[in-house]
């Protein structure tokens, strides 16, 4: 009798305890679609018997739109990591384009001036100009300047758009692939 007592009060203590457990299952079968956007760009150019070249590396730059920090369903801008440009004067360019570098600028620009989503400019770029670059001369004879997230951040206004559903954010994904952020580096001097 002490045993079935036993088991009588262990088969309590079971369902007892079970009501607190919760089983989870998924409602939903369908994993959320992704689509990621990929620029392509032209390799290097370079003329021959130039003072030298330009190299821009935007190799460790990460632009991502993620919601704002707050909300669920709010765009916002995240940057991470530089651009660096460099220059690698040409071995037959004056000595002071070896010692000093090249006057230098560098632009921002849209490729798609009417990028948008629901008529609401995505990006809005707040220096377009001109802006002078100030090199930094390497040990092995190249010149570089680099553009932080920080200083990035201050040239890119990102448009608070609400994307609160699945369909929303696959529309605007969709928009974001027609447009990208073009960097330009120049001397000033454009051949003919």
């Amino acid at each position: 009798m002490k045993k079935l007592s036993l088991l009588i009060a262990l088969c309590m203590l079971l369902t007892i305890g079970g009501v607190y457990a919760t089983w989870t299952y998924t409602q939903n079968t369908d994993v959320a679609d992704e689509a990621v956007n990929m620029n392509m760009n032209l390799t290097d150019v370079a003329y021959s018997g130039s003072y030298g070249t330009y190299k821009v590396d935007t190799s460790s730059l990460k632009l991502a739109i993620d919601p704002k920090a707050g909300t669920t369903h709010t765009t916002a801008l995240y940057i991470e990591g530089n651009i660096v440009v460099t220059f690698t004067p040409n071995s037959v360019a004056p000595v002071e384009i070896k010692e000093n570098g090249l006057d230098t600028t560098y632009t921002l620009s849209l490729s798609n001036p009417n990028w948008q989503y629901n008529s609401r400019n995505i990006v809005t770029l707040n220096h377009a100009e001109a802006h002078d670059i100030e090199w930094v001369k390497q040990a092995d004879g190249t010149f570089t300047y680099t553009i932080s997230a920080a200083d990035l951040a201050g040239h890119i206004s990102l448009a608070e758009i609400v994307l609160d559903t699945k369909v929303a954010y696959d529309a605007y994904n969709a928009v974001l692939g027609q447009g990208a952020i073009v960097i330009s580096v120049s001397d000033g001097t454009t051949a003919s």
